[in-house]
């Protein structure tokens, strides 16, 4: 049988006659036993361990490591069985469920005369089985066509799309979802609100400046609390003991792309560097069926077993939590984990999550801490990189020591996949699917914990490309307040009253904070100029007085947090860069007005952040453990 064509690669180990030999008395399980005589080296299925003896390959392990390519070793398996290798012909048949199909890698095909009745697509640990059965007649090999379990999917994927897709989404009831935006009840206290404003400013705009800078102060007072609590809180940092590889879990890895053909290979070098068993990883790269570049760029790439390409159908919404739920329904690992496409998460990023996860049976998900890598690209990305700092080295384990729930970032959440099928997976209506997913997990009792572990990501330089991506964060945040308050009772019962206030705090400030900070920053400062100007009431004292220490507060729990930040990342913040604070934030307000027009136009849209654009690349910043240091 001729093997010329690219199929069949393979890594082969030249060894000295003697070694060979012995290799080839070695016995090898039923799985792999019959490869020697199908032209494939015996060395290959053998690992060197130096001075100690060599050890035979598990199955798994040589497809996810590339040793052997899943179609070559499962061509070899039907030709050695007798029965027809599957390329989708005949069809499925019509009572095919292609959800449980899928799960277990078996389906029934078309009856034709004198052609298999079934298709089976048996993952490693499931082969020795196939063949056992094969050869005691318990099954009959011309009764079967075999496919690889990667190939199968595709087709089941391809022919029944639509099947799949009825269980991979839509998982959420409507009132936990943002497909539909604001309820009837929302929208009638909404439009109260605007009328009951617009009454007062014409009868009295006195009183109705004094109840919205009292809204105001009570909004930006909640925040600063929140944050200078974080700030200061330091909860002692978890270090459980190592889990052997023998004991570590399944691995679903889950990679989002979209026109992402020119990082992908960065990408895949960076996934590889992970300090984890490779037979245990399964990486789902998801691209869009109409994203013709980026699937034909990972083709090319001729990646092992342990990838697989997923295609996600065309539908609507085309956005990141649609593709993630899509993966998830073909998860094979007991953990999954998000990155994105222009992630460098740390080696043992994986290990650490395994083990903590292993040390604390309660734990759900764990969120390691973003940072930028490109952050001297130019001033916006030098501030991109404080303001993550901050979130994910400061305010992040701070809630955490405070037992409150704390954001999820858009990349590096490690999940129970049992707790996040749990919570109804991503809602895909929503743009900033982290933050709602969060929150959510938080309301069903699932705990959260901050990961001692990195991710370096590119921070987009341009204001362009930065301002797009802040327009869907701020949205995305929105559309989190709309949902979670369609029911305010629900949801102060699932949360109770301290995490209630926090959740509420976080993401009230997210929105009105940004919306309407300029404006209380130049009332205050209209206040300081116009102080000495004719006589005050006492009321006007007072509130002079609580807007300075205000504002004072609001300066302090930006600067304070920022310079520590700064110290853990080893950022060179100079005084020139916090003058630019002000410049940065007055961009964020002015994306989160473009956030609220958005929403009422394009509530869904997701718009592209594009990745792979820094001129140069820099060596990651290691965090410091201590300031001292």
């Amino acid at each position: 049988m001729q093997r010329a064509d690219s199929r069949w690669s393979y890594d082969r180990t030249f060894l000295p006659d003697k070694e060979h030999a012995d290799l080839g008395t070695r016995e090898l399980p039923l799985e792999l036993a019959f490869l020697p005589a199908d032209d494939f080296s015996p060395e290959l299925m053998v690992e060197s361990g130096g001075a100690t003896p060599r050890a035979v390959w598990p199955l798994d392990r040589l497809l996810n490591e590339g040793k052997i390519t899943e179609e070559a070793y499962y061509h070899a398996l039907a030709t050695h069985l007798g029965c027809e290798y599957y390329s989708g012909d005949p069809p499925l048949a019509g009572s095919f469920d292609a959800v449980k199909g899928l799960r277990c890698g078996v389906g029934p095909l078309e009856p034709r005369t004198a052609r298999p009745r079934i298709v089976v697509a048996p993952n490693a640990q499931f082969v020795p089985r196939l063949i056992e059965a094969t050869r005691s007649g318990s099954i009959r090999s011309g009764s079967f066509a075999l496919a690889s379990p990667q190939r199968f999917a595709s087709l089941v994927r391809a022919y029944r799309g639509p099947e799949l897709l009825d269980v991979a989404l839509d998982r959420l009831p409507a009132s936990l979802t943002a497909r539909e935006g604001m309820t009837g009840f929302q929208t009638a206290v909404a439009g109260a609100v605007a009328i009951l404003a617009f009454f007062l400013g014409v009868l009295n705009f006195e009183v109705l400046q004094t109840l919205s800078s009292a809204a105001l102060w009570l909004i930006f007072s909640a925040s600063v609390t929140l944050r200078s609590m974080a700030a200061v809180a330091n909860g002692p940092e978890i270090f459980p003991s190592k889990v052997s590889d023998d004991d570590l879990p399944n691995y679903t890895v889950v990679v989002a792309l979209y026109r992402e053909a020119g990082v992908v290979e960065d990408l895949v070098k960076s996934i590889d560097a992970l300090d984890y068993p490779k037979g245990k990883l399964d990486i789902k790269l998801v691209v869009e069926q109409r994203d013709v570049e980026t699937f034909s760029r990972i083709v090319e790439l001729r990646l092992p077993g342990r990838y697989e390409l997923v295609v996600a159908p065309l539908g609507k919404p085309q956005t990141k939590p649609r593709a993630l739920n899509i993966a998830l329904s073909s998860a094979r690992g007991e953990l999954i984990v998000v990155y994105d496409a222009e992630d460098i998460p740390a080696p043992d990023q994986l290990r650490l999550a395994a083990s903590r996860f292993a040390a604390d049976k309660d734990l759900d998900c764990l969120q390691a801490r973003l940072a930028i890598r490109n952050h001297s690209e130019s001033w916006l990305s030098k501030l991109f990189a404080i303001e993550y700092a901050i979130l994910f080295d400061v305010i992040n384990p701070g809630l955490c020591a405070l037992d409150l729930p704390i954001p999820l970032g858009g990349s590096s959440n490690h999940f129970r996949v049992r707790s996040l099928v749990g919570v109804g997976a991503w809602d895909e209506w929503n743009v900033t699917e982290d933050a709602d997913l969060g929150v959510r997990l938080s309301r069903f009792g699932y705990r959260v914990k901050a990961l001692d572990s990195d991710t370096w990501e590119e921070a987009p330089f341009e204001v362009g490309n930065w301002f797009r991506q802040r327009v869907r964060w701020q949205k995305g945040w929105m559309q989190t307040l709309i949902v979670h308050t369609r029911r305010p009772i629900f949801f102060w019962r699932d949360l109770g009253p301290r995490r209630a206030v926090a959740v509420t705090t976080f993401i009230v400030g997210a929105i009105f904070g940004c919306l309407f900070w300029p404006a209380f920053a130049a009332g205050t400062i209209w206040r300081a100029v116009t102080a000495g100007e004719g006589p005050m009431s006492p009321w006007r004292e007072m509130s002079d007085v609580f807007t300075y220490i205000l504002a004072l507060s609001g300066v302090w729990t930006i600067l304070l947090p920022a310079v520590i930040a700064a110290k853990f990342r080893r950022l060179d913040v100079t005084a020139s860069v916090l003058l630019l604070l002000p410049v940065y934030y007055l961009l964020v307000s002015a994306a989160t007005w473009a956030a609220m027009l958005d929403l009422a136009l394009r509530p869904h849209y997701w718009a592209k952040t594009a990745h792979g654009r820094s001129r140069h690349g820099q060596t990651p910043l290691t965090r410091r453990t201590q300031l001292s240091t």
